[in-house]
């Protein structure tokens, strides 16, 4: 035992010497390379004093020197007094030279591209980069797939933003629009998320940021546009001037199935001639009223005196009935206006027209009004609710850079005058916090009730999206986190 002690102590004093003379070894080559560093840098300093003491060099200062105040005072001896009319008769000679202007106009032309799209990278490099909790969302790939992924990142609250808990968004044919490419080109103007689904949404906040009035543990909803990104994501970060309290004692999937459709349908009736009020004894057609916002229109039209004719498949008769549907006008499956406008000769035609993203509604306008809407009617009686083309999805390249450059600058410009950094002024103003409360208003006061069709749960969102784009669906499907 003491031999072995023995030869212990021996093993750990060699180590320790070994250890030591690896240390002095590395610091004496520490020492001898700041030393050479040293050392070079006093030579290279003595080569550059000779060198500049030489007489040569001395000799071309002093000529440089001489030159130099040769040439200003030839300038001041030859240049004109300065006087502004001299300036402005010069200005104005120059201007008359089509070359000069030309070559001017080419010069402004290139320092605004130059500067704008250098403020473009400048404020796409500083934007802000996603960290924070992590949380399920769907999420879709170039490929446009959609998969559920359980780390999706959401950035934290900022000023004016609010943290939401979603529990259930709607899905509708405005989600496949967005999976096929539509507002492909302004979305990365706008946000840094990834492309998600789910238009309308229903939850609880976690988190409010400064100047914020909603408090941690508000019911809220709201409304994502298609150039937003999506609300298909456990936590959601937003502004709070797009969410606000939902009706109390509204569960979250049938509170999630109304914020996008009622919102829709309240705009519908902005645009109408009638206005919110004047429907009592119009005669009011509603095409694709199986939709969310068709159901909507519904309720609200009949509430207010308007007799409503919806055109749907025939399994939907009774449910529509029950919404208030007057009359009821059964589509054939082909998608022509056509039956349609048979059924207003027989009828009676009506005094406004709305149309539906329904997958039973005619693709295109109607070609032949008069055979649909009064002669009494207004020229904005046909209101068509389908989205239109989006202009950026069409822009060519250079004209797209254009834009790109154009609309940072303006966004610049409105951060320079007070007006925020925010994107608001792009989104329907139903669709932001006052809409929003009027919406909860109406259910409240018992005129409008949310259509709530399914609820499905995450990993079924193909099934879902497949359904609310279906003939099937009558009303708003919703998809839930459980």
């Amino acid at each position: 035992m003491d031999e072995f002690k023995l030869r212990a102590g021996e093993k750990l004093e060699a180590f320790q010497e070994a250890a030591k003379a690896a240390a002095n070894g590395g610091k004496n080559r520490v020492q001898d390379v700041a030393s050479q560093t040293t050392e070079l840098v006093r030579r290279i300093h003595e080569a550059f004093i000779e060198l500049w003491q030489n007489e040569l060099f001395v000799e071309s200062r002093e000529r440089v020197g001489v030159w130099t105040r040769d040439a200003v005072q030839r300038i001041k001896d030859g240049a004109p007094p300065l006087s502004p009319v001299l300036l402005y008769e010069e200005l104005v000679a120059l201007f008359k030279d089509r070359m000069w202007r030309r070559s001017v106009a080419l010069f402004a032309c290139g320092v605004v591209l130059g500067g704008s799209a250098g403020l473009l990278l400048g404020l796409r490099a500083s934007s802000r980069v996603s960290n924070g909790p992590h949380a399920r969302a769907l999420l879709a790939q170039p490929d446009r797939a959609v998969l559920l992924v359980d780390d999706a990142v959401t950035p934290g609250a900022g000023p004016g933003e609010v943290l939401v808990r979603v529990q259930a968004f709607s899905v509708c044919a405005r989600d496949r629009a967005v999976l096929r490419g539509r507002a492909a080109a302004l979305r990365p103007l706008i946000t840094r998320s990834q492309l998600s689904i789910g238009r309308g949404f229903a939850g609880v906040v976690l988190d409010a940021g400064p100047g914020v009035s909603l408090e941690l543990g508000d019911e809220v909803w709201g409304c994502v546009s298609e150039w937003s990104g999506g609300a298909a994501s456990e936590l959601l970060t937003i502004r709070s001037t797009r969410v606000s309290k939902r009706p109390q004692g509204l569960a979250a999937d049938t509170a999630a199935s109304l914020p996008w459709a009622g919102s829709l349908a309240l705009e519908a009736l902005d645009k109408a001639p009638y206005g919110l009020e004047g429907w009592k004894g119009k005669r009011v057609a509603i095409i694709g009223a199986t939709t969310g916002e068709g159901l909507a229109l519904l309720q609200l039209l009949s509430r207010k005196g308007a007799r409503a004719c919806t055109a749907a498949p025939q399994q939907h008769r009774t449910t529509l009935h029950d919404f208030g549907s007057a009359e009821f006008i059964e589509t054939d499956g082909s998608r022509s206006w056509a039956g349609i406008e048979a059924s207003a000769v027989r009828a009676g035609l009506w005094d406004a027209l709305f149309c539906c993203d329904a997958q039973h509604t005619p693709p295109a306008a109607p070609q032949h009004l008069a055979a649909l809407l009064k002669s009494t009617a207004p020229k904005r009686a046909f209101i068509d609710l389908r989205p239109s083309v989006l202009l950026t999805d069409r822009l060519p390249t250079p004209i797209w850079l254009l834009f790109c450059a154009s609309f940072y600058t303006y966004r610049v410009l409105r951060c320079f005058l007070g007006l925020g950094n925010h994107t608001d002024w792009l989104e329907r103003p139903r669709q932001l916090s006052p809409g929003l409360d009027q919406l909860a208003a109406l259910v409240d006061s018992g005129y409008l009730t949310p259509a709530l069709d399914k609820v499905y749960l995450p990993q079924d969102f193909e099934a879902a999206l497949a359904h609310a784009c279906s003939d099937e669906a009558i009303g708003t499907t919703v998809i839930r986190f459980p």
